[in-house]
C-alpha cells in the first residue's frame, strides 16, 4: 500500500486549531473524508481536474478491440478503479484511497523504463483530490476548509 501525506500548511493549520478548540475532530473527520470521496468521484466523471492526457493510440486500440472505446478514462470495467475507491475516518484522520494494485500507476504515472511490464509510459491521470506532487486540489482544499470552519462555528456556538 503507498501512503501519501498531504503537506498543505494552511489546512493543517486551520484543523489543528479546530482540535485545540473543540477536541473531538471525529465529525469533522468524517465530513472530510466523504467529501474526499466526493471529489475523488467528480475527478473520475469530469476526467480530471485539470484534464487528464488522452489515452495512446495503442491504448485507444486495444480497448476499441475488446468493447471499451469509447468509454471514460480509467473507467473499463464495473469492478475497477473508480469503484475501488473507498473512505475511512477517526478521530484524527481521513483517507481516501483504492486497493488496486494499479491504483498509484494511474494517480502518479509511470515510465515504460521503470516499469517493463508496460506497454508504454503512463501519463499521471489523478483522480484522488491532488495532483502528482501531493498538493491538494484547489476545490477540494476550499471544501475542506469550510467544512473544518463549520465545524468550529458549531462548537463554538454550542
Amino acid at each position: 500500500m503507498i501512503t501519501v501525506e498531504l503537506d498543505n500548511p494552511r489546512l493543517q493549520q486551520t484543523l489543528s486549531r479546530i482540535e485545540w478548540a473543540v477536541g473531538d475532530l471525529a465529525p469533522l473527520m468524517r465530513g472530510v473524508a466523504a467529501e474526499m470521496a466526493s471529489q475523488t468521484e467528480e475527478n473520475f466523471e469530469v476526467e480530471g481536474r485539470p484534464d487528464w492526457a488522452d489515452l495512446s493510440d495503442v491504448t485507444t486500440e486495444r480497448r476499441a478491440k475488446s468493447g471499451n472505446w469509447p468509454g471514460q478514462m480509467l473507467q473499463v470495467s464495473a469492478a475497477g478503479l473508480a469503484a475501488s475507491i473507498t473512505s475511512h475516518s477517526d478521530d484524527s484522520s481521513a483517507l481516501v484511497g483504492s486497493n488496486k494494485p494499479y491504483a498509484a500507476m494511474m494517480h502518479f504515472g509511470g515510465d515504460q523504463s521503470e516499469f517493463p511490464h508496460l506497454w508504454g509510459d503512463i501519463p499521471g491521470r489523478p483522480y484522488l483530490p491532488m495532483d502528482t506532487e501531493g498538493l491538494l486540489q484547489p476545490e477540494a482544499e476550499e471544501a475542506i476548509l469550510e467544512l473544518a470552519l463549520n465545524h468550529l462555528e458549531k462548537a463554538a456556538l454550542a
